[in-house]
C-alpha cells in the first residue's frame, strides 16, 4: 500500500509538471501571437462586457481550475464574516453602545455582496445564515457588472428557492450611491467581494473601499471581506506554493481555461491580472493606508490613499482595520477580514 501511495504521488505530480509544461507552450506562444498583433488583454479588460462572454461556462470552468476548490474558499470567507459580525455586535450591546445582535424575531442583518457573479457568494450567505441560531434571519444584495453573470445567479438563486432573501442586480463596485443612506440601522452590515477587486483598476480601487465604507455601518460594527488571488511568494506559500501552485497559475489556469471555455484571451486576463496584484502585506499596507471622507464630502477627488488630507479633520475620516489575513491554497488565495472604522 505504502509503495501504490509513493507511486500515486509521483504519478501526480510527473502530470502536473507535464501539465506545466504544455501550458507554459500555450502560454508562450499566445503571448508572442498576442504582442506581435499588439493586441494582449490589458489590466482594464475585466470588465461585465468580458465576463458576459464566458458567463454560461464559468462555474464550470472555475471549478475546473480551482481544483473543485473555490467553493471551501468561498464557505471560509462567509463563515469567517458571520462570525465577526455577530462578535461586533455583541460586543456593541454588552458595552451599552447598542443592541444589534440579530435573532429570529430581530431585524434582519445585511449584507452586499459585490462583483457578485454567478452568486455563490450570495447563495452561501443565505445557506449559512439560515443554518444559524443567531443569523437566521439576512437579506442579501448582489450586485455585478455582467448582465449574463446575473442572469446564471438569478436561475441558481431561483433553483434553491431564495427569491425572498437573496435579489440580484447590474451594478458598479465603484458607484454605490443607490445603497448609501444615512440612517445608520439601514446600513449593511456586511460586504464581500470574491476574486472582484483585482478586476478593478489600480488607481479606482480606492474609490471602491470608500464606497463600501460609505454603505458599512459605523461604531467598528460594519465587516468587509475580501477574497483575492496573487502570485505565491516563498515566504507566503513555502516551496510548494512557489514552485508548483505559482506555475500552476501561470501556465496552467489560462491554457486549461482556454481549452474549457474557448475563450483564451479572457483566461489570459485572467492570468495577467493575478500576475500583477499585490501580496498579502502590500495589499493591507493598502486598505489601512485609505481615508475616506464623511457622508456628506465625498466627491470624485476626495478619496484617495495620500495621508495628507488637510482639507478633512482627521477625525472624521473614514478607514478599514484588517483584522486578519488568512492564506490558503499555498498562498495564491488571500481572504482578507476588515472592519470599518
Amino acid at each position: 500500500m505504502a509503495k501504490r501511495g509513493v507511486l500515486s504521488v509521483v504519478i501526480n505530480m510527473a502530470l502536473l509538471m507535464l501539465g506545466i509544461a504544455i501550458g507554459k507552450g500555450f502560454h508562450d506562444t499566445t503571448h508572442n501571437s498576442h504582442n506581435t498583433n499588439k493586441n494582449m488583454p490589458s489590466l482594464e479588460y475585466g470588465t461585465g462586457s468580458m465576463f458576459d462572454l464566458i458567463a454560461q461556462r464559468y462555474d464550470f470552468v472555475n471549478r475546473a481550475l480551482a481544483l473543485n476548490m473555490d467553493l471551501s474558499w468561498r464557505r471560509t470567507m462567509v463563515t469567517q464574516l458571520l462570525d465577526s459580525i455577530i462578535l461586533a455586535s455583541s460586543t456593541s450591546s454588552a458595552t451599552g453602545t447598542t443592541t444589534t445582535t440579530t435573532t429570529k424575531n430581530d431585524e434582519p442583518l445585511l449584507c452586499l455582496d459585490l462583483a457578485t457573479g454567478t452568486a455563490d457568494v450570495s447563495i452561501l450567505l443565505a445557506q449559512q445564515a439560515a443554518s444559524s441560531s443567531l443569523t437566521s434571519m439576512i437579506q442579501i444584495k448582489g450586485v455585478d457588472p455582467s448582465a449574463n453573470m446575473i442572469a446564471v445567479g438569478r436561475d441558481k438563486v431561483k433553483e434553491k428557492g431564495l427569491q425572498n432573501i437573496i435579489s440580484l442586480e447590474l451594478g458598479d463596485a465603484r458607484d454605490l450611491s443607490k445603497f448609501i443612506v444615512t440612517d445608520q440601522e439601514g446600513r449593511m452590515d456586511g460586504v464581500t467581494m470574491a476574486f472582484g477587486i483585482r478586476n478593478v483598476p489600480e488607481q479606482e480601487r480606492n474609490k471602491v473601499f470608500c464606497e463600501i465604507h460609505q454603505v458599512l455601518k459605523g461604531t467598528e460594527r460594519g465587516k468587509v471581506a475580501i477574497l483575492e488571488f496573487s502570485e505565491p511568494t516563498l515566504e507566503e506559500g513555502g516551496l510548494v506554493g512557489y514552485y508548483l501552485a505559482r506555475p500552476f497559475i501561470r501556465y496552467i489556469v489560462p491554457w486549461m481555461g482556454a481549452m474549457l471555455s474557448g475563450k483564451p484571451r479572457e483566461y489570459l486576463h485572467l492570468q495577467n491580472s493575478i500576475a500583477h496584484f499585490p501580496n498579502a502585506a502590500e495589499f493591507t499596507a493598502f486598505l489601512h493606508s485609505l481615508h475616506c471622507p464623511p457622508l456628506d464630502q465625498t466627491t470624485e477627488t476626495d478619496t484617495d490613499t495620500d495621508t495628507d488630507t488637510d482639507d478633512v479633520p482627521q477625525q472624521q475620516q473614514g478607514s478599514f482595520r484588517v483584522d486578519s489575513v488568512t492564506q490558503m491554497n499555498f498562498g495564491s488565495v488571500q481572504l482578507y477580514l476588515a472592519t470599518a472604522i
